[in-house]
Protein backbone atom coordinates (compact mmCIF):
# COMPACT_ATOMS: atom_id res chain seq x y z
CA UNK A 1 0.00 0.00 0.00
CA UNK A 2 1.43 3.38 -1.06
CA UNK A 3 1.60 5.77 1.87
CA UNK A 4 2.24 9.29 0.62
CA UNK A 5 0.94 10.74 3.89
CA UNK A 6 2.08 8.27 6.55
CA UNK A 7 5.34 7.06 8.03
CA UNK A 8 6.77 4.19 5.99
CA UNK A 9 6.67 1.81 8.96
CA UNK A 10 2.83 2.07 8.94
CA UNK A 11 2.46 0.90 5.33
CA UNK A 12 1.34 -2.58 6.40
CA UNK A 13 -1.08 -1.40 9.08
CA UNK A 14 -3.74 0.48 7.12
CA UNK A 15 -6.54 -0.79 9.36
CA UNK A 16 -4.82 0.79 12.35
CA UNK A 17 -4.20 3.99 10.38
CA UNK A 18 -7.88 4.28 9.42
CA UNK A 19 -8.87 3.93 13.09
CA UNK A 20 -6.43 6.72 13.97
CA UNK A 21 -7.86 8.90 11.20
CA UNK A 22 -11.37 8.39 12.57
CA UNK A 23 -10.18 9.41 16.04
CA UNK A 24 -8.63 12.56 14.58
CA UNK A 25 -11.85 13.26 12.68
CA UNK A 26 -13.91 12.72 15.82
CA UNK A 27 -11.76 15.21 17.73
CA UNK A 28 -12.58 17.81 15.06
CA UNK A 29 -16.30 17.05 14.78
CA UNK A 30 -16.77 16.94 18.57
CA UNK A 31 -16.30 20.68 18.95
CA UNK A 32 -18.96 21.28 16.30
CA UNK A 33 -21.54 18.79 17.62
CA UNK A 34 -21.00 19.30 21.35
CA UNK A 35 -24.01 21.26 22.53
CA UNK A 36 -27.03 19.88 20.69
CA UNK A 37 -28.39 17.80 23.57
CA UNK A 38 -27.47 20.30 26.33
CA UNK A 39 -28.73 23.34 24.41
CA UNK A 40 -31.06 24.34 27.26
CA UNK A 41 -28.06 24.72 29.59
CA UNK A 42 -26.27 26.93 27.05
CA UNK A 43 -29.41 29.08 26.74
CA UNK A 44 -29.60 29.61 30.49
CA UNK A 45 -25.85 30.34 30.74
CA UNK A 46 -26.02 33.20 28.25
CA UNK A 47 -29.47 34.38 29.34
CA UNK A 48 -30.54 34.38 25.70
CA UNK A 49 -33.48 33.17 23.67
CA UNK A 50 -33.28 29.68 22.12
CA UNK A 51 -33.17 31.18 18.63
CA UNK A 52 -30.06 33.18 19.58
CA UNK A 53 -28.26 30.01 20.57
CA UNK A 54 -29.50 28.24 17.41
CA UNK A 55 -28.04 31.05 15.34
CA UNK A 56 -24.72 30.79 17.19
CA UNK A 57 -24.67 27.04 16.56
CA UNK A 58 -25.52 27.42 12.87
CA UNK A 59 -22.74 29.99 12.46
CA UNK A 60 -20.37 27.05 12.93
CA UNK A 61 -22.09 25.28 10.03
CA UNK A 62 -21.61 28.42 7.92
CA UNK A 63 -17.89 28.16 8.65
CA UNK A 64 -17.80 24.51 7.59
CA UNK A 65 -19.61 24.89 4.28
CA UNK A 66 -17.77 28.12 3.42
CA UNK A 67 -14.28 26.70 3.97
CA UNK A 68 -14.80 23.27 2.36
CA UNK A 69 -14.22 24.29 -1.29
CA UNK A 70 -11.22 26.36 -0.20
CA UNK A 71 -9.91 23.46 1.86
CA UNK A 72 -9.72 21.15 -1.16
CA UNK A 73 -7.22 23.61 -2.65
CA UNK A 74 -5.28 24.25 0.57
CA UNK A 75 -4.52 20.60 1.35
CA UNK A 76 -2.87 20.20 -2.04
CA UNK A 77 -0.40 22.96 -1.20
CA UNK A 78 0.43 22.67 2.49
CA UNK A 79 2.30 19.91 4.28
CA UNK A 80 -0.47 17.67 5.67
CA UNK A 81 1.01 17.18 9.13
CA UNK A 82 1.85 20.85 9.59
CA UNK A 83 -1.59 21.77 8.25
CA UNK A 84 -3.43 19.54 10.75
CA UNK A 85 -1.24 20.54 13.68
CA UNK A 86 -1.86 24.23 12.94
CA UNK A 87 -5.63 23.76 12.70
CA UNK A 88 -5.84 21.79 15.94
CA UNK A 89 -3.73 24.39 17.76
CA UNK A 90 -6.12 27.07 16.49
CA UNK A 91 -9.03 24.93 17.73
CA UNK A 92 -7.48 24.71 21.20
CA UNK A 93 -7.11 28.49 21.32
CA UNK A 94 -10.75 28.93 20.23
CA UNK A 95 -11.99 26.57 22.95
CA UNK A 96 -9.96 28.42 25.58
CA UNK A 97 -11.53 31.68 24.38
CA UNK A 98 -15.02 30.13 24.57
CA UNK A 99 -14.38 29.25 28.22
CA UNK A 100 -14.19 32.92 29.18
CA UNK A 101 -16.61 34.53 26.73
CA UNK A 102 -19.87 35.88 28.12
CA UNK A 103 -21.00 37.97 25.13
CA UNK A 104 -23.30 36.07 22.76
CA UNK A 105 -22.13 37.85 19.60
CA UNK A 106 -18.51 37.04 20.37
CA UNK A 107 -19.55 33.44 21.09
CA UNK A 108 -21.26 33.26 17.66
CA UNK A 109 -18.12 34.63 15.98
CA UNK A 110 -15.96 32.08 17.81
CA UNK A 111 -18.34 29.33 16.73
CA UNK A 112 -17.91 30.46 13.11
CA UNK A 113 -14.14 29.99 13.40
CA UNK A 114 -14.71 26.65 15.17
CA UNK A 115 -16.69 25.63 12.09
CA UNK A 116 -13.79 26.66 9.85
CA UNK A 117 -11.39 24.52 11.90
CA UNK A 118 -13.83 21.60 11.76
CA UNK A 119 -14.21 21.89 7.99
CA UNK A 120 -10.45 22.16 7.45
CA UNK A 121 -9.80 18.96 9.40
CA UNK A 122 -12.86 16.98 8.24
CA UNK A 123 -12.28 17.59 4.54
CA UNK A 124 -8.58 16.82 4.83
CA UNK A 125 -9.21 13.55 6.68
CA UNK A 126 -11.81 12.55 4.05
CA UNK A 127 -9.21 13.00 1.29
CA UNK A 128 -6.60 11.09 3.31
CA UNK A 129 -9.06 8.25 4.01
CA UNK A 130 -9.71 7.98 0.27
CA UNK A 131 -5.94 7.55 -0.27
CA UNK A 132 -5.86 4.48 2.00
CA UNK A 133 -8.53 2.61 0.03
CA UNK A 134 -8.54 0.87 -3.36
CA UNK A 135 -9.79 3.25 -6.06
CA UNK A 136 -12.82 1.09 -6.83
CA UNK A 137 -14.05 1.25 -3.23
CA UNK A 138 -12.66 4.57 -2.03
CA UNK A 139 -15.87 6.58 -2.41
CA UNK A 140 -18.13 3.85 -0.95
CA UNK A 141 -16.05 2.97 2.11
CA UNK A 142 -14.65 6.47 2.65
CA UNK A 143 -18.04 8.17 2.53
CA UNK A 144 -19.54 5.42 4.71
CA UNK A 145 -16.91 5.80 7.44
CA UNK A 146 -16.86 9.58 7.22
CA UNK A 147 -20.58 10.33 7.25
CA UNK A 148 -21.48 7.57 9.70
CA UNK A 149 -19.20 9.23 12.23
CA UNK A 150 -20.81 12.60 11.46
CA UNK A 151 -24.29 11.11 12.01
CA UNK A 152 -23.35 9.57 15.36
CA UNK A 153 -20.87 12.13 16.73
CA UNK A 154 -23.58 14.28 18.29
CA UNK A 155 -24.88 11.41 20.41
CA UNK A 156 -21.40 10.15 21.30
CA UNK A 157 -20.16 13.53 22.49
CA UNK A 158 -23.55 14.11 24.13
CA UNK A 159 -22.68 11.30 26.55
CA UNK A 160 -19.82 13.38 27.94
CA UNK A 161 -21.92 16.55 27.89
CA UNK A 162 -24.76 14.99 29.86
CA UNK A 163 -22.33 13.67 32.47
CA UNK A 164 -20.57 17.02 32.80
CA UNK A 165 -23.73 19.04 33.48
CA UNK A 166 -24.67 16.67 36.31
CA UNK A 167 -21.52 17.48 38.27
CA UNK A 168 -20.46 20.95 37.08
CA UNK A 169 -21.11 23.87 34.75
CA UNK A 170 -21.54 22.92 31.09
CA UNK A 171 -18.49 25.01 30.13
CA UNK A 172 -16.33 22.31 31.72
CA UNK A 173 -17.05 20.36 28.53
CA UNK A 174 -14.46 22.59 26.83
CA UNK A 175 -11.74 20.90 28.88
CA UNK A 176 -12.79 17.59 27.37
CA UNK A 177 -12.76 19.07 23.88
CA UNK A 178 -9.28 20.50 24.46
CA UNK A 179 -8.15 17.07 25.69
CA UNK A 180 -9.47 15.47 22.47
CA UNK A 181 -7.58 18.02 20.38
CA UNK A 182 -4.36 17.39 22.30
CA UNK A 183 -4.86 13.67 21.61
CA UNK A 184 -5.35 14.49 17.92
CA UNK A 185 -2.11 16.50 17.90
CA UNK A 186 -0.20 13.53 19.27
CA UNK A 187 -1.80 11.14 16.76
CA UNK A 188 -0.94 13.47 13.87
CA UNK A 189 2.70 13.51 14.99
CA UNK A 190 2.73 9.70 15.23
CA UNK A 191 1.24 8.77 11.86
CA UNK A 192 1.89 11.60 9.38
CA UNK A 193 5.16 12.20 7.58
CA UNK A 194 6.89 15.51 8.12
CA UNK A 195 7.11 15.83 4.32
CA UNK A 196 4.49 13.91 2.27
CA UNK A 197 5.69 12.17 -0.90
CA UNK A 198 3.96 14.53 -3.32
CA UNK A 199 4.56 17.91 -4.92
CA UNK A 200 2.59 20.88 -3.59
CA UNK A 201 -0.07 22.20 -5.96
CA UNK A 202 0.23 26.01 -6.34
CA UNK A 203 -2.62 28.14 -5.02
CA UNK A 204 -3.48 29.87 -8.27
CA UNK A 205 -6.24 32.47 -8.11
CA UNK A 206 -7.93 31.23 -4.96
CA UNK A 207 -11.30 33.02 -4.83
CA UNK A 208 -11.22 34.61 -1.37
CA UNK A 209 -13.70 37.28 -2.46
CA UNK A 210 -16.16 34.55 -3.45
CA UNK A 211 -15.53 32.94 -0.07
CA UNK A 212 -16.54 36.19 1.69
CA UNK A 213 -19.61 36.59 -0.50
CA UNK A 214 -20.71 33.09 0.46
CA UNK A 215 -20.05 33.64 4.17
CA UNK A 216 -22.21 36.78 4.30
CA UNK A 217 -24.90 35.21 2.11
CA UNK A 218 -25.12 31.99 4.13
CA UNK A 219 -25.10 33.91 7.43
CA UNK A 220 -27.94 36.15 6.22
CA UNK A 221 -29.89 33.08 5.05
CA UNK A 222 -29.42 31.41 8.45
CA UNK A 223 -30.61 34.59 10.21
CA UNK A 224 -33.75 34.76 8.05
CA UNK A 225 -34.64 31.10 8.56
CA UNK A 226 -34.05 31.11 12.32
CA UNK A 227 -35.52 34.50 13.25
CA UNK A 228 -38.06 34.81 10.41
CA UNK A 229 -40.83 32.64 11.94
CA UNK A 230 -40.49 34.48 15.25
CA UNK A 231 -40.68 37.95 13.65
CA UNK A 232 -43.55 37.19 11.25
CA UNK A 233 -41.21 36.97 8.28
CA UNK A 234 -41.24 39.96 5.95
CA UNK A 235 -43.42 42.10 8.18
CA UNK A 236 -40.11 42.71 9.99
CA UNK A 237 -37.78 45.23 8.31
CA UNK A 238 -34.73 43.40 9.68
CA UNK A 239 -35.79 40.10 8.10
CA UNK A 240 -36.50 41.86 4.78
CA UNK A 241 -33.07 43.53 4.73
CA UNK A 242 -31.28 40.31 5.68
CA UNK A 243 -33.16 38.38 2.99
CA UNK A 244 -32.14 40.96 0.36
CA UNK A 245 -28.55 40.88 1.60
CA UNK A 246 -28.47 37.08 1.41
CA UNK A 247 -29.99 37.06 -2.07
CA UNK A 248 -27.48 39.61 -3.40
CA UNK A 249 -24.49 37.85 -1.79
CA UNK A 250 -25.43 34.36 -3.01
CA UNK A 251 -26.23 35.68 -6.50
CA UNK A 252 -22.84 37.39 -6.58
CA UNK A 253 -21.14 34.19 -5.43
CA UNK A 254 -22.83 32.09 -8.13
CA UNK A 255 -22.01 34.69 -10.81
CA UNK A 256 -18.33 34.59 -9.85
CA UNK A 257 -18.32 30.79 -9.98
CA UNK A 258 -19.79 30.96 -13.48
CA UNK A 259 -17.16 33.36 -14.88
CA UNK A 260 -13.97 32.37 -13.05
CA UNK A 261 -11.41 30.06 -14.62
CA UNK A 262 -10.78 28.32 -11.29
CA UNK A 263 -14.05 28.56 -9.34
CA UNK A 264 -14.57 27.21 -5.84
CA UNK A 265 -17.42 25.01 -7.12
CA UNK A 266 -18.12 23.74 -10.63
CA UNK A 267 -21.65 24.81 -11.60
CA UNK A 268 -21.65 22.26 -14.42
CA UNK A 269 -22.72 19.60 -11.92
CA UNK A 270 -26.21 21.13 -11.85
CA UNK A 271 -26.71 20.08 -15.47
CA UNK A 272 -27.05 16.47 -14.37
CA UNK A 273 -30.66 15.46 -13.79
CA UNK A 274 -29.65 12.52 -11.58
CA UNK A 275 -27.51 14.81 -9.44
CA UNK A 276 -30.43 17.22 -8.96
CA UNK A 277 -32.72 14.31 -8.11
CA UNK A 278 -30.18 13.05 -5.57
CA UNK A 279 -30.01 16.53 -4.02
CA UNK A 280 -33.81 16.64 -3.82
CA UNK A 281 -33.80 13.30 -2.00
CA UNK A 282 -31.11 14.58 0.35
CA UNK A 283 -33.08 17.74 1.13
CA UNK A 284 -36.21 15.68 1.78
CA UNK A 285 -34.35 13.11 3.86
CA UNK A 286 -32.60 15.64 6.08
CA UNK A 287 -35.76 17.71 6.43
CA UNK A 288 -37.81 14.86 7.86
CA UNK A 289 -34.87 13.19 9.61
CA UNK A 290 -34.78 16.03 12.13
CA UNK A 291 -38.18 14.98 13.51
CA UNK A 292 -36.06 12.95 15.94
CA UNK A 293 -35.46 16.25 17.77
CA UNK A 294 -39.21 16.52 18.40
CA UNK A 295 -39.11 13.05 19.93
CA UNK A 296 -36.20 14.02 22.20
CA UNK A 297 -38.05 17.23 23.12
CA UNK A 298 -41.16 15.18 23.97
CA UNK A 299 -39.07 12.90 26.19
CA UNK A 300 -37.71 15.90 28.12
CA UNK A 301 -40.85 18.06 28.32
CA UNK A 302 -43.57 15.42 28.70
CA UNK A 303 -41.82 12.34 30.11
CA UNK A 304 -39.44 14.48 32.26
CA UNK A 305 -36.33 12.67 31.07
CA UNK A 306 -32.92 14.11 31.94
CA UNK A 307 -30.25 14.83 29.33
CA UNK A 308 -28.53 11.59 30.42
CA UNK A 309 -31.73 9.62 29.70
CA UNK A 310 -31.94 11.16 26.23
CA UNK A 311 -28.33 10.21 25.55
CA UNK A 312 -28.98 6.64 26.74
CA UNK A 313 -31.88 6.39 24.30
CA UNK A 314 -29.63 7.90 21.66
CA UNK A 315 -27.42 4.81 21.92
CA UNK A 316 -30.18 2.92 20.11
CA UNK A 317 -30.06 5.53 17.35
CA UNK A 318 -26.28 5.09 17.05
CA UNK A 319 -26.72 1.31 16.96
CA UNK A 320 -29.23 1.66 14.14
CA UNK A 321 -26.87 3.86 12.12
CA UNK A 322 -23.89 1.50 12.59
CA UNK A 323 -25.88 -1.64 11.77
CA UNK A 324 -27.48 -0.23 8.61
CA UNK A 325 -24.21 1.35 7.42
CA UNK A 326 -22.54 -2.07 7.68
CA UNK A 327 -25.38 -3.54 5.61
CA UNK A 328 -25.07 -0.76 3.02
CA UNK A 329 -21.31 -1.18 2.60
CA UNK A 330 -21.60 -4.95 2.17
CA UNK A 331 -24.56 -4.69 -0.22
CA UNK A 332 -23.15 -1.94 -2.47
CA UNK A 333 -19.66 -3.47 -2.51
CA UNK A 334 -21.20 -6.74 -3.70
CA UNK A 335 -23.32 -5.08 -6.40
CA UNK A 336 -24.01 -1.42 -7.09
CA UNK A 337 -27.43 -2.43 -8.44
CA UNK A 338 -28.46 -2.79 -4.78
CA UNK A 339 -28.42 1.02 -4.44
CA UNK A 340 -32.06 1.61 -5.53
CA UNK A 341 -33.24 -1.22 -3.28
CA UNK A 342 -31.44 0.30 -0.30
CA UNK A 343 -33.07 3.66 -0.98
CA UNK A 344 -36.51 2.03 -1.18
CA UNK A 345 -35.98 0.09 2.05
CA UNK A 346 -34.55 3.18 3.78
CA UNK A 347 -37.52 5.39 2.98
CA UNK A 348 -39.88 2.52 3.86
CA UNK A 349 -38.26 2.30 7.32
CA UNK A 350 -38.45 6.09 7.63
CA UNK A 351 -42.15 5.85 6.75
CA UNK A 352 -42.62 3.16 9.41
CA UNK A 353 -40.82 5.28 12.01
CA UNK A 354 -43.02 8.32 11.40
CA UNK A 355 -46.23 6.30 11.26
CA UNK A 356 -45.36 4.42 14.48
CA UNK A 357 -44.97 7.70 16.38
CA UNK A 358 -48.18 9.03 14.83
CA UNK A 359 -50.13 5.96 15.99
CA UNK A 360 -48.66 5.27 19.41
CA UNK A 361 -47.52 8.59 20.92
CA UNK A 362 -49.04 8.94 24.40
CA UNK A 363 -48.19 10.92 27.57
CA UNK A 364 -46.73 7.85 29.29
CA UNK A 365 -44.48 5.92 26.89
CA UNK A 366 -41.80 3.89 28.64
CA UNK A 367 -38.09 4.01 27.87
CA UNK A 368 -38.27 0.64 26.09
CA UNK A 369 -41.24 1.71 23.96
CA UNK A 370 -39.60 4.94 22.83
CA UNK A 371 -36.31 3.26 21.98
CA UNK A 372 -37.96 1.35 19.12
CA UNK A 373 -38.73 4.41 16.95
CA UNK A 374 -35.39 5.97 17.92
CA UNK A 375 -33.63 2.83 16.66
CA UNK A 376 -35.73 2.79 13.47
CA UNK A 377 -34.80 6.42 12.75
CA UNK A 378 -31.08 5.63 13.07
CA UNK A 379 -31.47 2.49 10.95
CA UNK A 380 -33.23 4.49 8.21
CA UNK A 381 -30.54 7.21 8.31
CA UNK A 382 -27.77 4.67 7.84
CA UNK A 383 -29.63 3.06 4.94
CA UNK A 384 -30.24 6.39 3.21
CA UNK A 385 -27.41 8.82 3.74
CA UNK A 386 -24.56 6.90 2.10
CA UNK A 387 -26.66 5.67 -0.89
CA UNK A 388 -28.02 9.17 -1.52
CA UNK A 389 -24.50 10.62 -1.37
CA UNK A 390 -23.18 7.92 -3.71
CA UNK A 391 -26.11 8.56 -6.07
CA UNK A 392 -25.15 12.25 -6.20
CA UNK A 393 -21.42 11.62 -6.69
CA UNK A 394 -21.94 8.86 -9.27
CA UNK A 395 -24.07 11.23 -11.37
CA UNK A 396 -21.22 13.66 -12.05
CA UNK A 397 -17.72 13.29 -13.58
CA UNK A 398 -15.01 12.09 -11.15
CA UNK A 399 -13.18 15.39 -11.57
CA UNK A 400 -16.20 17.15 -10.01
CA UNK A 401 -16.44 14.88 -6.94
CA UNK A 402 -15.15 17.59 -4.62
CA UNK A 403 -17.85 19.94 -5.90
CA UNK A 404 -20.40 17.17 -5.35
CA UNK A 405 -19.33 16.74 -1.73
CA UNK A 406 -19.44 20.52 -1.16
CA UNK A 407 -22.90 20.88 -2.72
CA UNK A 408 -24.17 17.96 -0.60
CA UNK A 409 -23.05 19.85 2.52
CA UNK A 410 -24.89 22.93 1.19
CA UNK A 411 -28.03 20.79 0.88
CA UNK A 412 -27.57 19.57 4.46
CA UNK A 413 -27.28 23.17 5.69
CA UNK A 414 -30.41 24.25 3.79
CA UNK A 415 -32.36 21.25 5.08
CA UNK A 416 -31.37 21.94 8.71
CA UNK A 417 -32.49 25.57 8.49
CA UNK A 418 -35.66 24.56 6.70
CA UNK A 419 -36.48 22.08 9.45
CA UNK A 420 -35.78 24.70 12.16
CA UNK A 421 -38.15 27.19 10.50
CA UNK A 422 -40.65 24.59 9.36
CA UNK A 423 -40.99 22.69 12.64
CA UNK A 424 -41.29 25.93 14.62
CA UNK A 425 -44.03 27.21 12.29
CA UNK A 426 -45.87 23.89 12.26
CA UNK A 427 -45.74 23.62 16.05
CA UNK A 428 -47.00 27.18 16.40
CA UNK A 429 -49.89 26.55 14.01
CA UNK A 430 -50.96 23.13 15.29
CA UNK A 431 -50.57 24.05 18.96
CA UNK A 432 -52.86 27.03 18.46
CA UNK A 433 -55.27 24.95 16.40
CA UNK A 434 -55.60 22.18 18.98
CA UNK A 435 -55.71 24.57 21.95
CA UNK A 436 -58.58 26.45 20.38
CA UNK A 437 -60.35 23.13 19.85
CA UNK A 438 -59.88 22.23 23.52
CA UNK A 439 -60.92 25.66 24.77
CA UNK A 440 -64.19 25.38 22.91
CA UNK A 441 -65.03 22.35 25.04
CA UNK A 442 -63.61 23.73 28.30
CA UNK A 443 -65.37 27.09 28.53
CA UNK A 444 -67.03 27.86 31.89
CA UNK A 445 -70.36 26.12 32.22
CA UNK A 446 -69.64 23.18 29.94
CA UNK A 447 -70.29 19.70 31.30
CA UNK A 448 -66.77 18.44 30.45
CA UNK A 449 -65.03 21.23 32.36
CA UNK A 450 -67.32 20.78 35.35
CA UNK A 451 -66.70 17.05 35.35
CA UNK A 452 -62.91 17.44 35.24
CA UNK A 453 -62.99 20.06 37.99
CA UNK A 454 -65.01 17.73 40.20
CA UNK A 455 -62.56 14.88 39.62
CA UNK A 456 -59.50 17.02 40.47
CA UNK A 457 -61.26 18.70 43.41
CA UNK A 458 -62.17 15.33 44.89
CA UNK A 459 -58.63 13.98 44.53
CA UNK A 460 -56.99 17.10 45.97
CA UNK A 461 -59.45 17.42 48.84
CA UNK A 462 -58.74 13.81 49.78
CA UNK A 463 -55.04 14.74 49.98
CA UNK A 464 -55.74 17.54 52.43
CA UNK A 465 -56.25 20.61 50.25
CA UNK A 466 -58.88 23.16 51.28
CA UNK A 467 -61.86 23.35 48.84
CA UNK A 468 -60.77 26.76 47.46
CA UNK A 469 -57.17 25.60 47.01
CA UNK A 470 -58.34 22.36 45.40
CA UNK A 471 -60.38 24.32 42.86
CA UNK A 472 -57.45 26.59 41.94
CA UNK A 473 -54.96 23.72 41.67
CA UNK A 474 -57.49 21.69 39.67
CA UNK A 475 -57.81 24.49 37.10
CA UNK A 476 -54.01 24.66 36.82
CA UNK A 477 -53.84 20.88 36.30
CA UNK A 478 -56.50 21.08 33.60
CA UNK A 479 -54.52 23.83 31.85
CA UNK A 480 -51.34 21.74 32.06
CA UNK A 481 -53.09 18.64 30.73
CA UNK A 482 -54.54 20.69 27.88
CA UNK A 483 -51.07 21.98 26.98
CA UNK A 484 -49.60 18.46 27.02
CA UNK A 485 -52.42 17.08 24.88
CA UNK A 486 -52.12 19.87 22.34
CA UNK A 487 -48.35 19.29 22.16
CA UNK A 488 -48.85 15.54 21.66
CA UNK A 489 -51.40 16.16 18.91
CA UNK A 490 -49.01 18.65 17.32
CA UNK A 491 -46.17 16.12 17.28
CA UNK A 492 -48.51 13.48 15.83
CA UNK A 493 -49.61 15.89 13.07
CA UNK A 494 -45.99 16.68 12.14
CA UNK A 495 -45.05 12.99 12.12
CA UNK A 496 -48.02 12.29 9.86
CA UNK A 497 -46.63 14.90 7.45
CA UNK A 498 -43.27 13.13 7.69
CA UNK A 499 -44.97 9.84 6.84
CA UNK A 500 -46.62 11.36 3.78
CA UNK A 501 -43.31 12.86 2.60
CA UNK A 502 -41.59 9.48 3.06
CA UNK A 503 -44.34 7.86 1.00
CA UNK A 504 -43.87 10.54 -1.69
CA UNK A 505 -40.13 9.75 -1.77
CA UNK A 506 -40.92 6.06 -2.23
CA UNK A 507 -43.24 6.80 -5.14
CA UNK A 508 -40.68 9.12 -6.74
CA UNK A 509 -38.01 6.40 -6.50
CA UNK A 510 -40.27 3.93 -8.30
CA UNK A 511 -41.02 6.51 -11.02
CA UNK A 512 -37.31 7.37 -11.27
CA UNK A 513 -36.40 3.69 -11.70
CA UNK A 514 -39.04 3.22 -14.42
CA UNK A 515 -37.84 6.30 -16.32
CA UNK A 516 -34.23 5.11 -16.16
CA UNK A 517 -35.19 1.68 -17.48
CA UNK A 518 -37.11 3.22 -20.37
CA UNK A 519 -34.15 5.47 -21.22
CA UNK A 520 -31.71 2.56 -20.99
CA UNK A 521 -33.84 0.44 -23.32
CA UNK A 522 -34.03 3.26 -25.88
CA UNK A 523 -30.28 3.85 -25.76
CA UNK A 524 -29.44 0.18 -26.43
CA UNK A 525 -28.40 -0.39 -30.04
CA UNK A 526 -30.88 -2.49 -32.06
CA UNK A 527 -29.95 -6.14 -32.50
CA UNK A 528 -28.66 -7.10 -35.88
CA UNK A 529 -31.19 -8.96 -38.02
CA UNK A 530 -29.97 -12.30 -39.31
CA UNK A 531 -29.60 -12.48 -43.09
Amino acid sequence: MQTIYFHDRLGGYMGFVRCVLLLILFAAIAQFASFGIIQAHVVSFYGAQPEDISFAFQSAYVGIIAILPVMFRLIRFFNTRTYLLSVFLAGIVLNICCLYVQDLLVFALLRFFVGICTGLVAGCILVVVFSTLPAARSILVGVSLFFSLILTAGIIIGIAGSRVIITSDWTALYYGLIGLQVMALVLCLLVFKSSPARKPYPLYQLDWFGFLLFVFGATAFAYVMIYGPRQYWFSSATITYMALLGLVMIAGFLYRQAILKRPLIDLQVFRSGKFLYGLALMLLFYGIRDTINLLYGYAIAVLNWSAADVVDAGFFNVAGVILSTFIVVRAVAANKLHLPKLLLVGFAVLLGYHYWVYLYLTPDLSFAQLCLPIFLQGFACGLLFVPITILCLASIPPASNTTGIVVCTYARFIAVLNSIAGFYTLQLYYNQHFKEGFLGKLTPGTALLAQQQEVYAGLLTAKGFAPAEATGVGIALIAKATGIQSQLLTIRAIFLIGAWLSAAALISLVVFAVINKVKASREQPPMAVAA
